[in-house]
């Protein structure tokens, strides 16, 4: 990905690598010391998907994430995904549902993330969510309040196979940027890889189960759009507004009645 410019080399913004099937973990060596040779020689940082574990007593935390390789190779920040997918990622209430263990035999165990993390490089600012995170439009703008110049999507799409949830997973991606005015790079495994400008207007995208790479222009920015600042305030009191016309409507009703009667 490269920031919009003049028609003329230069290296790319941000390299990114999606949310992986793949169990690739966050301090694995061969991994480490692939991103460090991608970013020294592109002169770009990297955001790539990985698992990650930390020690918690006597086992791991496992976390699916994105971590952040700065300019000089070396790891700088991770974000570990907050919103996990329920009965593919997590087990709900697990003691409760005990009984559906054998049902459920598939669905990871991981832990969620506790903090939202802005990745900074050369003076720009980067804010990652993965996969299904983009349908929680009051979450990810909390990205853009911390600064986030640009949005960055990762997912693992072949989990819907050939169905029509890429492209309404791509629509929910293109609300987060309309509503935070920012360009959205869009980078997905077998799904809808593309670049989203602040408008919700695709500008560049490859098509699905392509083996291939996306270098195309975006931009930074730093306006804070209404929604951006207040969320959802402006439908709920839209929705306030409604429920009190209704129960008006009720009252008035009532009094006719009993008038009536």
């Amino acid at each position: 990905m490269t920031p919009d410019c003049p028609e003329q080399p230069v290296a790319p913004g941000v390299i990114l690598w999606p949310e992986s099937p793949a169990p690739f973990l966050d301090k694995d060596p061969r991994l480490l010391n692939a991103l460090r040779t991608v970013a020294l020689t592109m002169h770009a940082p990297v955001i790539a998907g990985s698992t990650s574990l930390d020690p918690d007593g006597p086992r791991f935390d496992m976390y699916n994430s994105a971590i952040f390789v700065d300019l000089d190779g070396s790891v700088k920040d991770r974000y570990d995904k907050i919103h996990l997918v329920p009965w593919g990622e997590y087990i709900p209430y697990k003691r409760f549902f005990s009984f559906a263990k054998n049902l459920t035999q598939q669905a990871g165990d991981m832990t969620h993330g506790w903090r939202r993390v802005v990745f900074a490089s050369d003076g720009h600012r980067f804010a990652v969510f993965i996969c299904y995170e983009e349908i929680f439009g009051d979450e990810v703008r909390l990205f853009v309040k911390q600064g986030a110049q640009v949005l960055v999507n990762i997912s693992n799409d072949g989990w819907y196979g050939d169905t029509c949830a890429p492209w309404q997973t791509l629509n929910m991606s293109r609300m987060r940027a309309v509503e935070n005015r920012r360009w959205l790079l869009r980078d997905t495994n077998t799904g809808i890889t593309t670049i989203i400008d602040p408008y919700g207007r695709l500008t560049a995208s490859v098509e699905r189960h392509a083996l291939t790479s996306l270098a195309a222009k975006y931009g930074y920015r730093r306006d804070i759009t209404f929604y951006t600042q207040y969320g959802d305030v402006f439908a709920c009191t839209c929705g306030v507004i409604t429920l009190g016309i209704i129960a008006a409507m009720v009252l008035v009703s009532l009094r006719r009645h009993l008038k009536r009667n």
